[in-house]
């Protein structure tokens, strides 16, 4: 029996602005500037079975299948 699709949500955007080093996020010098996100970075929903997702220091998503899911609706490929 497959799993359930479910959603998961996903930050993404450039990796700098990810990683809290963006321009909108901290000055030359260093400092915060008060901003808690930037504009660089949105919020995505996709199917968490579906998606692949790898762990170095941090986790990330490698390739986020969009939700609704559509995978689990396909039809089984034909045994050979």
């Amino acid at each position: 029996m497959p799993d359930t699709c479910t959603p998961i949500t996903l930050t993404a955007g450039p990796s700098d602005c990810l990683e809290g080093e963006c321009d909108e996020l901290v000055t030359e010098d260093g400092e915060p500037t008060g901003v808690d996100r930037c504009s660089h970075v949105r919020e995505e929903q996709a199917c968490e079975q579906h998606s692949t997702f790898t762990t170095d220091e941090w986790e990330y998503c490698t390739h986020a299948e969009p939700w609704p899911c559509q995978v689990a609706s396909e039809p089984a490929p034909a045994a050979s």
